[in-house]
Order: structure tokens, then sequence, then C-alpha cells
């Protein structure tokens, strides 16, 4: 039985403990050592899902970016399955005035092994002030990813054993080699060795040929760093800030690289993070009763509840979601239709998000 809430609501339940079910240890597979188990003292994640995704226009008018559709489910629980199958099982979900969508869904979707905990941050003020919001529910060393987020699962794991080569570490940092134009959008990094030896947040002139993206593994030592960072010039205090402060303090903090990230800041991430998991998914499931003439073109996922008219052509990577219409004849390929959205009879469309007029 999925568990309950009895009142999501944030002014009256601003935290919200979603359902605890723990073990002891968590055991996962370490890079290079097939079959062979160690134990990870990192079993907390912390996502950070507070913002609301302005960049993504009217794709967000009615719903948070964390509860942006992804094949069948919200980026959220996309992000939350990597960690999961990373090591993870506990996880404090930091969030903005709009948390019901979150808590809706996690309460109504059997996520019963699985330590949720809905932390509020009211006013997004950046990512060190959604940490102190997460940090009285911090209890050991923990993972902290931004919801639009998401690498492999293997890399979870890298990180996580990275940052447990070394009992001092106060961090260790995802770096993703890419372009001048991308580290100037996320920290650029000096690296001395394997350690970090200098973070920068969205720098004028990077000087190294990786970013490190929002994927960190911290100790709870990085805490004592948050309240003495100051705002930037962006008017946020960032958490590149504390990490700099704790390598200056004499903190070792190390790195790990992954070669790839699915990251949603624009329409074409939705369509690009979609495409993905469609054609990598095990499963492509047609929920709702189609009509015979329909031809489908895999890989294609179509959720309940959704109306297909006569002889449409639907895929390749076509994801429909709850609520959305496709007319008589309508070829879709390469797209994502969102809830409320209609296509025309005899339309054809391709490469784009549909979105409710």
């Amino acid at each position: 039985m999925p568990p309950s809430i009895a009142d999501t609501s944030a002014t009256q339940h601003p935290n919200i403990r979603v359902r605890a079910i723990m073990s002891n240890a968590i055991y996962l597979a370490l890079p290079g050592q097939p079959g062979g188990f160690s134990p990870t003292v990192i079993r907390q994640a912390v996502i950070l899902a507070a913002g609301r995704g302005t960049r993504l226009g009217p794709l967000t008018k009615d719903r948070p970016k964390s509860m942006l559709p992804i094949a069948g489910k919200p980026i959220i629980a996309r992000l939350m399955d990597c960690l999961y199958a990373g090591g993870i099982r506990e996880f404090i979900v930091v969030v903005g005035s709009d948390d019901r969508p979150v808590a809706d869904y996690f309460g109504n979707n059997g996520y019963t092994d699985l330590d949720i905990i809905l932390a509020h941050q009211p006013r997004p003020t950046g990512t060190v002030d959604a940490l102190l919001q997460a940090a009285p529910y911090i209890t050991g060393p923990f993972l902290l990813s931004a919801v639009d987020n998401i690498t492999s699962p293997a890399h979870v794991a890298n990180l996580i054993a990275c940052f447990e080569v070394h009992s001092d570490h106060v961090a260790a940092l995802s770096l993703l080699p890419t372009t001048s134009d991308e580290i100037r959008r996320s920290s650029d990094v000096l690296i001395d060795g394997d350690r970090i030896a200098g973070i920068e947040e969205k720098p004028a002139n990077p000087r190294s040929s990786y970013a490190a993206i929002m994927l960190y593994a911290f100790s709870k030592r990085i805490l004592d760093y948050l309240p003495a960072v100051q705002v930037s010039a962006r008017g946020e205090r960032e958490i590149a800030s504390a990490i700099q402060a704790s390598i200056e303090d004499g903190g070792r903090v190390g790195y790990a690289i992954t070669d790839w990230r699915l990251h949603l800041t624009q329409d074409a991430d939705l369509l690009a993070i979609n495409r993905y998991f469609l054609q990598h998914d095990q499963e492509h499931s047609i929920l709702s009763d189609l009509p015979g003439t329909v031809e489908i073109i895999p890989p294609i996922r179509v959720d309940p509840g959704v109306a297909v008219g006569p002889r449409a052509i639907l895929g390749p990577n076509v994801y429909l979601e709850q609520g959305s219409m496709v007319g008589e004849r309508a070829w879709l390929s390469d797209c994502v239709a969102l809830r409320g959205s209609r296509v025309a009879p005899g339309t054809h469309l391709s490469h784009q998000i549909i979105a409710s007029s």
C-alpha cells in the first residue's frame, strides 16, 4: 500500500515525512569489483527543487519544474530512481511555496521503501539558503543534487566511492568535460592532482575544461561554512562559495568525472530527456485504449487518459501525457504532448513540445 499524507499544506506542514523504512546498512557494487560489495556511509541525498523554472516559460505555468514529465514520471522521480540505484535510501527534498504536487505524487505512487522529507524554502535565494532548510534533517555525509540534473547510477556510485577514499574529505564534486561557454553557466574548478584547489561560480574566464555540476558528496562539516557565505553579484548565496571557504581552510575536496549528464533548462532539454528515457527504458507502454487503425512506431509511451483519433501515426520517440488529445490522421514524431494539449486532425508535428493553449 502506498503511504498516506494527512495534510500536504506547506503552511501547516512545511516538512512532511512521507515514509520511514530504513536498513542499517546499504551496499553497492563498486566499479571495477564485479560481485564485490562495500558498505557506504552516504545514505542521504538532498534534492534542490524549489526553483520554479521561469526559463521554461509556459511549461511551468501550472506546475513546478520538478514535476515536468519524463516518459511517465516527473523529473524528480527520475532523479531519485538514479540516486536510489547508486545506493541512496533517504531523501530530503527542498521545495518552494507550491509543494503540493510533489507531496501528492510521492504520497500516492508507492514509494514505500524510502524516507522522504519535504523541507520548505519560501523564497528562492540560492543554494546555500536551500541547503540550510535541509540542514536540521541531515544526519551524516550526504549527496546534494539539483532536481534538473541527472547522471548515471554508475557515476553516483563512483562519486560516493571517491568521497570515501579519504576520511577527511569535506566534499567530492562531479566534474563534466565541456566547453568554456557551459562552464560560464555553471562552476569552474582548479585541479591539483586528485584534489580540487579552487572553485568559482559562473566564471568570466574559465581556468579548466571541466564544469562542476550540481551533484556533490559532502561531509556534514560543509554546513559550518554556510552562515558566512555572502550574497553574490547575482543576488544569491551560492554553495560554491562554501566549498571554496572549506578549501581555503585546509579542507580536502576530491572529484569524480562523468562523461555525460541530462540537464533541464529549456524546452529542447525536455524533449531530449524524454527521448533518452524512451530509448533506454525496458518497456514502452501504451496505457490508453487506441483505435486499431493507429500506427505505432517505437519507442513510445502513452499515459492512461489519452485520446487518439483513427489513423493517427505515433512515433518514433513520442510521449503523450495523461490528458492530451491527438486528432484523426495526425502524425507525431519526436514529440512530447503535455496534459491539456490538443493536436488538430491531419497535423504533422516533429521535434516539438506540445503544450496546452
